[in-house]
């Protein structure tokens, strides 16, 4: 297996089993102890609803301070893989995400229905053959909508 096809499966591995099972062990060994996170996936939902979980920075302090958090309120992770390429040390895949919102998230109570959304990753790994940085951009705006956030500001058009 080449170093592309390798960082594919650990990426894989990562999103599909070990963040899906909240196994933070398996997280560690896929994942460099200093990995910078550039954006979470739900930076943007956050910042708008006042959420305390972070949204860049240390990968593993996201670890300890956001994904149990998150992880009780998402439950029931179902996520497949859309498309995933590399190109030697960098990964990029699109995963799709279908979970039970059972808990408060982003400010709202649990509906106990299923959300879903698409999700970017771009995975940066190390000589170690961990992953180093990662980047995250979902379709917040549609989970957003799939929990009851509403859109308060009126837009007028402009004239051209």
């Amino acid at each position: 297996m080449n170093t592309a096809q390798q960082n594919k499966a650990i990426v894989k591995q990562l999103i599909l089993e070990a963040l899906v099972d909240n196994d933070v062990t398996t997280v560690k060994q896929l994942v460099a102890a200093d990995a910078v996170t550039h954006r979470a996936g739900f930076a943007s939902l956050y910042r708008a609803t006042g959420d305390a979980i972070p949204q860049d920075g240390n990968f593993m302090d996201w670890v300890r301070d956001g994904w149990d958090v998150l992880h009780a309120a998402l439950g029931d992770q179902r996520v497949t893989v859309v498309d995933i390429v590399a190109d030697d040390r960098q990964v990029m895949a699109h995963f799709h995400y279908n979970v039970l919102h059972q808990g408060t998230f982003t400010q709202m109570p649990a509906t106990n229905k299923r959300i879903e959304w698409d999700e970017i990753g771009i995975f940066k790994f190390n000589d170690q053959g961990k992953i180093q940085e990662m980047w995250y951009m979902i379709d917040e705006l549609r989970v957003a909508q799939e929990l009851g956030h509403r859109l308060d500001q009126t837009v007028t058009p402009t004239a051209d």
